[in-house]
């Protein structure tokens, strides 16, 4: 059920624990093999729209994924070699949304606790000569995210770009260029537009892990209380009768 379209989710708590039971368990037979390495807690919504090409595609710790069916997260890795491929590290904490992209010839790094909203696109390739539309993958350059980054929705960032720790990337933003340590960057190309506060504390994702409680226990909570008062006649109901009283 596309829970996405609905405007309630009617499952109840025990429906919901043995449907993400089995998408974890597509996520560990499917998709965790395609990746060079994966860590602890990778938490995969819609795995069979998760998409990876190519050898090099590393995964760090408690690192989320969020895909749909119209539009997937895909991590490419280009051969340069019988056995030089791009190569592409996604470090730990980091989120990742629907629609992004991430595409190696060389090699893109990306720190903790970063985010990528909806159609993010990194790339460290041209992915054709400029001059010689036969060749591939052209020019490329390695890309670097430092710890903490946030590339907005639909944003660019293109090869040789290095993007200091804590910054912000705009909506729409094509990033041809450094941008440095705290600020928030927009445009086209992106300029920095605004300085981040130092006086502002800034919360980074990690800190869901390492609260007083467990982060599976308290997302269980969370369906618990949200959940508990579903049941299964109602549920059936919305998938072939929905209604705005239910």
């Amino acid at each position: 059920m596309p829970i996405a379209r609905v405007r309630k989710d009617h499952r109840p708590y025990r429906l919901k624990r043995a449907m993400s039971r089995l998408n974890d368990a597509y996520a560990s037979h499917f998709l965790v093999p395609q990746f060079e390495s994966v860590g602890a807690g990778l938490r995969v919504t819609n795995p069979r729209h998760v998409e990876v090409s190519g050898r090099g595609v590393r995964v760090g710790h408690d690192v989320h994924m969020m895909a749909t069916h119209d539009r997937p997260i895909r991590f490419t890795s280009w051969p340069q070699g019988a056995d030089t491929w791009g190569d592409i590290t996604i470090g730990a904490y980091s989120i990742v949304l629907p629609g992004t992209r991430l595409a190696s010839a060389t090699r893109i790094e990306v720190g903790k606790n970063c985010m990528f909203a909806t159609n993010a696109y990194v790339t460290d390739a041209d992915w054709h000569d400029i001059y010689d539309r036969t060749s591939a993958p052209g020019g490329t350059a390695p890309v670097a995210l430092r710890d903490n980054v946030w590339i907005g929705d639909s944003a660019i960032v293109c090869k040789g770009v290095t993007i200091g720790e804590n910054s912000v990337i705009g909506t729409g933003s094509i990033v041809t260029k450094d941008i440095p340590s705290n600020v928030v960057a927009a445009g086209n190309p992106a300029r920095v537009v605004k300085e981040l506060d130092p006086e502002e504390e800034l919360r980074r994702r990690e800190a869901l892990f390492h609260g007083e409680q467990d982060y599976a226990r308290y997302i269980d909570g969370f369906d618990r209380w949200v959940l508990h008062s579903n049941r299964f006649t109602t549920w059936l109901r919305s998938l072939v009768w929905p209604s705005r009283d239910l």
